[in-house]
């Protein structure tokens, strides 16, 4: 009875280490999604600052470059630039100094920037006032005063240190998501290591007591077995959060990173071609090639919108990326709604709502004819059908008329959904890169920001289940859905 009792007790010992074990790591790993969440909320703050600062210098150089052309030249033509970017420059300068109140740091930048861009804004209508009344000479005076140049020059450098401090910050804000990451991976190999250790004890323990407790043997080794199965469907669990948060952090990092270096690119392409209209501009007099006057004119004409295009599309694209990343994010937060739904009609609406673009690629569906059953979410199987159907649209074969099928079965306690189509296809190499967001596979002649199979994978995980491909390039893909087939109790069992 004392070697049983003392058994009991070891045995207690082991389940509270592993269970404190478990808890320190699902604690850490909260901690640390935390921590990248604030992260990656600094980071879309400050690039919000690094854009406005850079939009409100590019609206005062827009209106600078209508003023000066207007008085070289007298062409109404150029007071339309001036124009149109004045009228956003008071947005502008608000939308920077909303950005800025809350952060200590902006403020002695940031504050001076109204006074100075009035001051500027005045200096270029008094000078186009007099231009306008006939009195170039006077308005030429004030340019060559030099002090619009040196207001100027002011708020570049203003500016500039704003979007040097943003740069420094959204650096930070990378690197704490690195540091998290290598973090979770140091816990998960501590985690393991510890897990191992207990279970190696817990053998020990086992082994050392086994002939004192044969009675109770067989159900302390079932007890064994069930405890290592559940350790281990939780480490993978873990390690595929975790893998999942380095893919996130390397995404972000690098898919937001290419339109910004596209937008500092063209930024050095926007100050080159200021520099041949400066050449042009402020000559005061002195006599000039006809190559300076060409460059200056073709950095006017081409160059400098040309620049700011490829800017306003990059900023585009980086907000697009932003939107579907929050997108997602607000899918996993949201509460599901078990509730008795049917899998065939769900697909037969999804299919109904994309009708008009089966009909004008004469297609052809097929759904299984029976009706199944199941206790399930039904917004977020609407949406996987939906983006199913609509990609199999998307990426049919010109060589043939699109076919699309659509089967479900029941498959123990869950239900498989499977999306059929004999369209382009998917190479083997790319069956998983398909499900990564922002990754896209095959000749890009679609429209797409790719996030629609990596959202579907993300519904499908939050029902607690998944997705899979089968697929041969030039002979169409196969989407298979496996969701429970009553999520209420997937819910109980997670205690949600």
């Amino acid at each position: 009875m004392k070697l049983k009792r003392k058994f009991i007790h070891s045995s207690l010992l082991m389940m509270i280490a592993g269970i404190s074990l478990l808890l320190a790591v699902v604690g850490s790993t909260l901690v640390l999604i935390s921590n990248t969440r604030d992260s990656f909320d600094v980071l879309v703050n400050e690039r919000a600052v690094r854009s406005a600062a850079a939009d409100l210098f590019s609206l005062i150089q827009d209106a600078e470059s209508g003023q000066r052309g207007y008085m070289l030249t007298s062409d109404a033509k150029f007071l339309t630039p001036y124009k149109e970017a004045t009228k956003d420059v008071a947005e502008a300068v608000d939308n920077l100094v909303s950005l800025t109140k809350a952060r200590p740091k902006y403020k002695a930048l940031v504050d001076p920037i109204p006074s100075q861009i009035n001051a500027k804004l005045n200096e270029m209508a008094t000078t186009l006032t007099l231009a306008a009344d006939g009195k170039t000479a006077e308005a030429m005076a004030i340019v060559r005063d030099g002090h619009g140049q040196n207001l100027m020059n002011t708020l570049r450098r203003q500016l500039q240190a704003i979007i040097d401090l943003s740069d420094a910050n959204i650096h930070d804000s990378i690197k704490r998501q690195v540091a998290g990451s290598d973090q979770m991976k140091w816990i998960m190999i501590g985690a393991a290591v510890a897990i191992i250790a207990i279970l190696i004890i817990s053998i020990l323990i086992i082994r050392q007591y086994i002939h004192s407790i044969n009675d109770a043997h067989e159900e302390v080794q079932k007890f064994n077995t069930a405890l290592e199965m559940r350790v281990e469907e939780r480490t993978q669990d873990l390690v595929r959060a975790n893998q999942e948060v380095q893919r996130f952090a390397y995404i972000v990092t690098h898919d937001l990173r290419a339109p910004l270096v596209n937008i500092m690119g063209f930024t050095t392409e926007l100050e080159n071609s200021l520099t041949m209209m400066q050449n042009y501009v402020l000559a005061d007099g002195a006599p000039l090639s006809p190559d300076d006057i060409a460059r200056a004119r073709e950095a006017a004409a081409e160059d400098v919108p040309e620049a700011l295009r490829f800017i306003r599309s990059s900023t585009s694209k980086m907000d697009g990326l932003i939107n579907a990343i929050l997108k997602i994010s607000r899918d996993g937060r949201r509460q599901l709604k078990p509730e008795m739904v049917d899998i065939r009609a769900i697909a037969e609406n999804s299919v109904n709502s994309l009708k008009h673009l089966i009909d004008a690629a004469d297609g052809e569906v097929q759904i299984s004819p029976s009706p199944l059953h199941a206790v399930n979410d039904r917004l977020s199987l609407e949406q996987i059908f939906t983006n199913l159907v609509d990609n199999a649209i998307k990426y049919r074969s010109p060589q043939r008329p699109l076919k699309i099928s659509v089967t479900t079965k029941r498959v123990g306690g869950f239900i498989e959904a499977t999306v059929e189509d004999n369209g382009r296809g998917i190479s083997e190499a790319d069956h998983e890169r398909v499900f990564e967001l922002f990754r896209r596979a095959g000749q890009q002649n679609q429209t797409g920001d790719g996030i629609g199979l990596a959202h579907v994978r993300s519904l499908a995980r939050n029902l607690g289940g998944d997705i899979s491909v089968r697929s041969e390039l030039g002979k169409g893909s196969a989407f298979t859905l496996t969701v429970p087939a009553d999520l209420s109790v997937v819910l109980r069992r997670v205690g949600v």
